[in-house]
């Protein structure tokens, strides 16, 4: 019995070692930490950390384009294979990572078009909705941004020091809740989250951050049909868009001031009425709410943040702003192709893109050699947008610095290479849907505040501060003080 005891234990550390090397053999090959290769809780707990992105930006600088970071998982810094990732005709899909915020409703999966792992589908239901995310459309929602910005000049113009990053916020989450539903979710008269409208948001991209290196684990826990049953989804966010729709069956088009995306998303059911049936329509509005969140917010107090402590960008700016003779609340049209205000919004991207992590794609059968190493079907392969925008033989040896002249050279080569490598929407199939509101966004309320307050960062030794351990960075307070321009 005694050496029974002994022997049960023995056997199962022999078995677990086993498994370890097992694991590391799969992609020995590929350098990164030994224990990456053993187990994905290495990746795991970096992530939940908030210290991935660090980590493998080091580990990329340290090993080359090639970084292993799970036992399956392969993150490529090499801007040469970002068409073969996530092109069209790669035949690679999402990794299993992007199972784990498949909205729950009702005790079923909901997965929008983000979270699909069916191209199928996710092609049919993105060509069912293109319509409403043109330019010309877009041009649509216009009005509605327009009356955020109205409140969030008038909130400004009342502070003299205040936390721009959730200002910024609420902003976004009114001018969504405009273009999205036809009214504000309230965010800047209450001066705070209206509803856990924004908590939503953030515990969807914290649950997709914390559970995206364990997607089994996550299902196991979360998606078993007890879970189901008893309604433990990890978010609400199918639930809130499931009650905006419900809402507005009851109500008529024409009491809309302006078009929204919700009423376009019903208009286009009605000639898609299989593909954008009510499931698909719950799926485009969770990824219209997640998207309008701390992403978009976060890009714009990213911008505000490097233009104060870049004052001659700054005051380049202001001054591209001003000899245009814009309006206190600039159209599409008169800053669309300001050249400058173009630049600033690029090169925040570049320098501060908001996925934390490496946007996976998993190998399609037969294999595929990427960056001079083969990788068998069901690897997951990916670009970290950070690891990506940092090739100083892209964007020079000044890679970290913010520097929007980067973007304004004559070289054209030089600038088509920046640009193909540029990840600040993703690219590919999967490219950002909503990327021409999210610019119509930012330049618009970016110039209004631009050119009706003189801002300076409250302490001028302030840093960028923002927590990595969710699957899009969210920031910090930043503080700001604010005066209005003489005019």
């Amino acid at each position: 019995m005694a050496s029974l005891l002994i022997f049960l234990p023995a056997l199962l550390l022999a078995l677990l070692c086993l498994r370890l090397l097992v694991n590391w053999r799969t992609l020995s090959k590929a350098p990164g930490p030994i224990l990456a290769g053993c187990t994905d809780l290495w990746r795991a707990y970096y992530q939940y950390n908030g210290k991935l992105r660090k980590k493998l930006l080091d580990l990329h600088s340290k090993h080359g384009p090639i970084v292993r970071y799970g036992v399956r998982s392969i993150s490529i810094n090499d801007p040469e294979v970002i068409n073969i990732v996530y092109g069209s005709r790669g035949g690679f899909i999402t990794a299993d990572s992007y199972k784990v915020i498949i909205g729950i409703q009702n005790g079923k999966e909901v997965p929008s078009l983000v979270s699909t792992a069916d191209e199928v589908r996710h092609g049919a239901l993105r060509r069912s909705v293109a319509n409403a995310f043109t330019p010309t459309a877009v041009l649509d929602y216009e009005k509605w941004i327009d009356a955020s910005i109205e409140e969030l000049l008038d909130l400004v113009s009342k502070k003299s020091t205040f936390d721009i990053s959730s200002i910024i916020l609420w902003y976004n989450m009114d001018a969504a809740g405009r273009f999205s539903f036809g009214e504000p979710v309230g965010c800047l008269k209450a001066e705070g989250d209206v509803g856990g409208s924004i908590q939503l948001i953030r515990d969807r991209f914290n649950h997709w951050g914390w559970w995206g290196s364990l997607p089994q684990l996550e299902r196991l826990i979360y998606r078993n049909p007890i879970a189901l049953r008893q309604k433990i989804a990890p978010s609400s966010m199918a639930a809130a868009a499931a009650s905006r729709l419900k809402l507005r069956a009851s109500r008529s088009s024409n009491d809309l001031a302006h078009p929204d995306l919700l009423q376009k998303f019903l208009d286009a059911s009605k000639d898609s009425p299989q593909v954008l049936d009510t499931s698909g329509i719950i799926g485009m509005l969770m990824s219209t709410i997640s998207g309008a969140g701390d992403t978009s917010a976060t890009t714009m107090t990213a911008a505000i943040f490097y233009l104060l402590k870049h004052p001659h960008s700054l005051k380049k700016l202001e001054e591209e702003l001003s000899q245009a003779d814009l309006p206190e609340i600039p159209t599409v049209s008169q800053i669309s192709k300001l050249p400058y205000l173009n630049a600033v919004i690029r090169e925040t991207m570049r320098v501060f893109p908001t996925p934390t992590a490496p946007m996976e794609r998993l190998v399609p059968q037969g294999g595929v050699t990427i960056a001079g190493m083969f990788f068998p079907m069901g690897t997951s392969v990916g670009c970290m947008p950070s690891a990506v925008h940092q090739r100083v033989d892209v964007f020079g040896e000044d890679v970290n610095t913010f520097r929007p002249e980067r973007w304004l050279i004559s070289d054209r080569e030089q600038l088509r290479c920046m640009e193909a490598t540029h990840m600040g929407f993703s690219r590919g199939r999967r490219v950002c849907l909503g990327q021409n509101i999210a610019v119509l966004q930012m330049k618009k309320s970016l110039s209004a505040l631009l050119m009706k307050f003189k801002l300076s960062l409250a302490d001028p030794n302030a840093s960028l501060k923002a927590d990595f351990s969710s699957a899009v960075a969210w920031l910090g307070p930043l503080y700001v003080i604010s005066q209005v321009k003489q005019q």
